[in-house]
This record gives C-alpha cells, sequence and structure tokens, in this order.
C-alpha cells in the first residue's frame, strides 16, 4: 500500500518513504494508478457501512410493522 505524506513530494511504500519528483513516468502513472484505487476501497468501505445501516434500521422497522400473527408464527417456527 502506498502513502503519500501530506504536503510534500515524499510517499511510503513498504515502509520506506520515496521522493515522487524522482519517479519515472511510468513510475509516475503507477502510482496514481495506486492513489485512486486506495481512494475509490475508501469510498467503497465508507459506502458498505452506510448500506448496512440502512439495512439495520430498515429490518427493525420492517419487523416492527409486521402483523402480529406472522410474528407469532414466525417466533414458533424458530423454536
Amino acid at each position: 500500500m502506498v502513502s503519500k505524506i501530506k504536503g510534500e513530494n515524499m510517499f511510503t511504500l513498504d515502509n520506506k518513504e520515496y521522493d515522487e519528483t524522482k519517479l519515472s513516468d511510468k513510475g509516475k502513472l503507477a502510482f496514481a494508478q495506486l492513489q485512486y484505487v486506495a481512494e475509490q476501497r475508501s469510498k467503497l468501505l465508507l459506502e458498505t457501512d452506510r448500506l448496512n445501516t440502512i439495512e439495520g434500521a430498515n429490518s427493525a422497522i420492517l419487523k416492527a410493522e409486521l402483523p402480529k400473527e406472522e410474528a407469532d408464527a414466525e417466533s414458533k417456527s424458530k423454536e
């Protein structure tokens, strides 16, 4: 994983610091791609957390709104 050091042209890879300005064009492209992957992964994790929260809340609402006889039948089937 690559991490950029804020405010500097430095980044860390495998616990070693490197100067971004000293990369070849191919290296700069790879670095940019890795930054993009990290950004997208972070967004996906946040979206997953958001979806899990929505799912949990709506499941609780739905369970509370089930007709009484269906709720009783559901609890008896689990026994």
